[in-house]
């Protein structure tokens, strides 16, 4: 079978390696899209420590189920069925399971790489974190489930209830989904701050209020549209010290801050202590999400609620793969998918 192989920074190859075989109580599944995310794109400019080269990238799956091996009576999926496949899924044992957060798994179960003809699916994961795409949904679509439920784990940990104000600092596709989640959850009105003009008349055309940060002050604007009592929550989706530190200085009392973008080791953020103690301004992250999140995102996605499907706007075949990587990292593209599977 074909495979993208990541070789090192700026190197990718499509290369023919042994298709796997699934084991007892696993599935095999036949790759159709696979989303190229962030992190894929940091691993192909300039490495990262999660994944060292050879191996094969990829984590937004949605393919074909074509063999299972004595599933367990948990398994909701059948031979045939389109499903979309969470990346990892939480043991439910560990102590951070013990506490709830799951999100914060030691002993996650994962997949393979997505950019590979063919990948199998733990037993862990077929159980507890692969779903049945819905009829009538687009498969492409479903790619995005990943991200979207990263983002609604993000507005859980970070309660926006309804009503709320949001301010969203980037509007990346990420920053995008962050504002279709906030919608979803209640937040009556939504602002985003973003420099580049295409992604904020796309934040606009979703509902946000927008502004250029270069065109104004940023402090001001937001106090002049927020009033007094400012937004209930920032969520800094953009992966830089400043913007969590502006974050900060934005937020109302009472207030929370989100550092959803993910930042290099070693970045020191300075705090304004007064505001975390007299304004009892929260400061916190969040970083993946659940299966329980992950079902959120795929039903509300499915029955029209967020309509994210839009927001992909490049589709290259498996050969294409470097072309995809080197499109997507060049900042002109919301969302590129990898048409996987000789039936995509």
């Amino acid at each position: 079978m074909k495979a993208g192989v990541y070789q090192g920074p700026g190197k990718l190859e499509v290369l023919e390696v042994e298709r796997p075989e699934a084991g007892p109580g696993e599935a095999l599944l036949e790759v159709l899209y696979c989303g190229v995310c962030g992190t894929d794109v940091k691993t192909f400019v300039r490495g990262h420590h999660m994944f060292p080269p050879p191996c094969v990238l990829g984590h937004e799956v949605v393919g074909r189920i074509v063999e299972l091996r004595g599933a367990g009576p948990g398994v909701k999926v059948r031979e045939g069925d389109v499903v979309a496949v969470a990346p990892y899924v939480p043991c439910y044992s560990c102590e951070m399971c013990r506490r709830g957060r799951h999100e914060l798994c030691n002993a996650k179960g994962w997949i393979e790489g997505g950019f590979a003809e063919y990948l199998t699916i733990p037993a862990t994961v077929l159980e507890r974190g692969t779903f049945a795409v819905p009829e009538g949904m687009d498969p492409k679509a479903a790619c995005l489930c990943e991200p979207m439920a990263c983002c609604i784990n993000a507005v859980t940990d970070t309660p926006v209830r309804m009503g709320d104000t949001s301010l969203v600092l980037g509007a990346g596709v990420m920053g995008l989904l962050m504002l279709e989640a906030c919608k979803a959850a209640g937040a009556a009105r939504v602002l985003v701050s973003e420099p580049d003009d295409a992604r904020r008349a796309e934040a606009e055309r979703r509902g946000a209020l927008v502004v250029d940060p270069t065109a104004v002050s940023l402090n001001e604007w937001v106090a002049q549209v927020a009033g007094e009592a400012g937004p209930d929550q920032v969520f800094v989706c953009v992966g830089t010290a400043e913007a969590a530190m502006q974050g900060i200085s934005l937020v109302g009392k009472g207030g929370s801050v989100n550092v959803f973008g993910g930042l290099p080791g070693g970045s020191i953020l300075d705090v304004d202590a007064r505001r975390i103690h007299y304004d009892e301004v929260v400061l916190t992250g969040s970083f993946g999400f659940t299966p329980e999140h992950f079902r959120t995102a795929l039903g509300l996605m499915a029955s029209g609620r967020l309509d994210v499907g839009d927001l992909i706007t490049h589709v290259f075949s498996l050969d294409d793969a470097t072309r995809a990587f080197e499109t997507a990292s060049s900042g002109q593209a919301r969302k590129v998918l990898i048409a996987v599977g000789a039936h995509a």
